[in-house]
């Protein structure tokens, strides 16, 4: 049976340390200061890439998550960090870690080895450029890596935690991307996950569909639809809280 990894309290290479939970078949390379790429052409624009400032502006105050979503950007902090603390060891993903908007602080100042992945180039920078301001350095605990959350380059069971913070509502296929975390996951690995959903909230549901017919967001979800994604992948009872339009989910994975 498959347990938590044992991993050093130093990454002393990089590239060595991301290559033991990189799939086998798939080659990590260094593609700027700090940053690493799974991908085979870095060269092409993610969706994200124009938007990387836009995102940070609006998205990070507490205006618009209070008046869109019914949440402020301390909810997301106070989800991410018991995330992390969830466990002393074994390996942290951050899938979709973006900008770090939320999670800069917590992650500089802890000890945990982290991996955090996204597919946009730019919002790695603008989270490196983030650990660099508090810290003056990106931590030796801290791997930034682009990948694509839809093709996981990852071995099996070689995380303790994975936290995926509003992210699943832009996937169609949103059940296999939760059961690809949940195979990411050693015995008894914990997921954190945050989603938008309708729950006639007037003014989020409104704003769902919009962003759902601009193509930004997928069909909307409601809670029922939600939680019928982790049947199987997790022990029941997963913990599920709704706040506004945002709901906020752990599962322990079943082994």
């Amino acid at each position: 049976m498959e347990g938590t990894p044992n991993i050093r309290t130093s990454w002393s290479s990089a590239a060595d340390e991301l290559k033991a939970v990189v799939a086998e078949e798939r080659s990590v390379r260094l593609i700027e200061e700090d940053i690493y790429s799974v991908l085979p052409d870095t060269s092409v624009q993610h969706h994200y890439d124009t938007r990387a400032p836009l995102y940070d502006a609006f998205v990070g105050t507490r205006l618009y998550n209070f008046v869109m979503w019914g949440t402020s950007p301390r909810d997301y902090v106070e989800f991410a960090r018991p995330a992390l603390d969830s466990s002393s060891n074994g390996i942290f993903l951050d899938a979709g870690c973006g900008s770090m908007l939320f999670t800069a602080r917590t992650y500089a100042f802890s000890n945990r080895q982290i991996v955090a992945l996204d597919q946009s180039l730019a919002m790695l920078r603008r989270a490196r450029a983030r650990l660099r301001k508090l810290v003056g350095r990106v931590p030796e605990n801290i791997r930034l890596l682009q990948a694509d959350l839809s093709d996981l380059p990852f071995r099996r069971k070689r995380f303790r935690t994975v936290m995926c913070l509003n992210v699943l509502h832009q996937f169609a296929d949103a059940a296999a991307l939760v059961s690809g975390f949940s195979e990411l996951l050693c015995e008894e690995g914990n997921l954190y996950l945050t989603s938008l959903i309708s729950n006639d909230r007037t003014i989020g549901d409104w704003y769902i569909k919009v962003l759902y017919r601009t193509g930004e967001f997928v069909r909307p979800r409601n809670e029922r639809e939600l939680r019928e994604l982790f049947g199987g992948a997790f022990v029941e009872p997963i913990t599920y809280v709704g706040k506004g339009n945002m709901a906020f989910i752990t599962g322990l994975a079943s082994g």
